[in-house]
């Protein structure tokens, strides 16, 4: 039984570009703080994929504290492939955390948009004939429903049983997550991360102006190629290459005088990447290696990260043989 496809593999946008409100900053990296008590960070998490006791473990290992300004930022694909991707979702929600989409995220909401319109065949009768369904979508599915063919955004073992896990109001926070979330760093205090810190999942192109950036590169780059006649120019790929897209951000930021650094995840073959205006955070955790954070606040005056990690606590995953399996 055939079910129906989504129009698009990029799920709608709710928003491209957010800022992180005025509000949600720590205390430490607010200006008013200068003559006040230092207390609050920010804390971005790489790719946790539904490993909650990890996402758990990472949490009580650096002692977070929403009630001392601690806020938390995902970099994408909280969900899927891992044991309970409700679980984080809860959350991050819980705690009123900041996220981006990831290729993962957009996997799943596709896959619910194509689980409710089958069900609306269903209930109308119109899906090769049958009867109109009642309204437990879960069990109404025929079990070979989201069989065969399928798009490869959306792997039916796993999009769509995590969109049928998740509720509604979980879907919705997820939809609502932008591309990009802009962190505009305090110009009065000295900070080695520039002067904007960005969050994508997977990566951006360099000297591209943000709004002009590919939604779709954004949920799945590992690479740059050069354009054709033009050697200052790159477009996005997805498979690895041999240089990840960091280099070329770094060595174009080296040319800036005003310098922003990227914090991002998705690339779980390369794990932790450091760079002078790069953060890659997915460290494979899924796959049971760590879950990695990187931690900032401020003191004396000056903005200070540091990289924190734990070991997987969670059934690991084992990894697909291709890059292109594990989008």
């Amino acid at each position: 039984m055939a079910y129906i496809k989504a129009p698009s593999k990029v799920f709608p946008i709710s928003a491209f570009i957010s800022d992180l409100p005025s509000n949600l900053f720590p205390p430490s990296l607010q200006l008013s703080s200068e003559n006040g008590p230092v207390t609050g960070r920010l804390v971005i998490i790489g790719d946790v994929h539904g490993m909650r006791k990890s996402l758990e473990a990472l949490l009580d290992k650096i002692n977070f504290d929403k009630s001392k300004g601690d806020h938390l930022i995902l970099t994408g694909d909280l969900i899927n492939k891992g044991p309970d991707s409700p679980g984080v979702v809860d959350i991050a929600m819980r705690l009123g955390a900041s996220a981006v989409r990831g290729n993962h995220e957009n996997a799943v909401l596709n896959a619910a948009a194509e689980i409710d319109a089958t069900r609306d065949k269903l209930h109308s009768g119109d899906l090769n004939g049958s009867p109109p369904a009642s309204e437990n979508l879960a069990t109404d599915l025929p079990k070979d429903t989201f069989k065969g063919e399928v798009p490869e955004e959306c792997p039916p073992s796993n999009s769509h049983n995590t969109a049928l896990a998740l509720s509604k109001r979980q879907l919705d926070w997820l939809a609502d997550l932008p591309f990009i979330l802009r962190v505009k760093l305090p110009h009065t205090l000295t900070s080695s991360l520039g002067d904007t810190l960005l969050v994508v999942h997977a990566g951006l192109v360099p000297s591209i102006p943000l709004e002009e950036q590919d939604p779709h590169a954004i949920l799945h780059m590992r690479s740059l190629t050069r354009t054709s006649g033009d050697e200052d120019e790159f477009k996005a790929a997805e498979l690895p290459g041999e240089e990840s897209w960091v280099i070329e951000w770094d060595r174009w930021q080296d040319t800036l005088t005003s310098k922003t650094t990227v914090v991002f995840g998705h690339d779980a073959k390369r794990r932790l990447q450091l760079g002078r205006y790069t953060i890659g955070l997915d460290s494979g955790c899924l796959y049971g290696h760590h879950l990695s954070a990187v931690v900032i606040a401020a003191s004396q005056g000056e903005i200070e990260h540091r990289v924190v990690q734990v070991e997987c606590a969670d059934e690991p995953v084992a990894p697909t043989t291709s890059v292109k399996e594990d989008r």
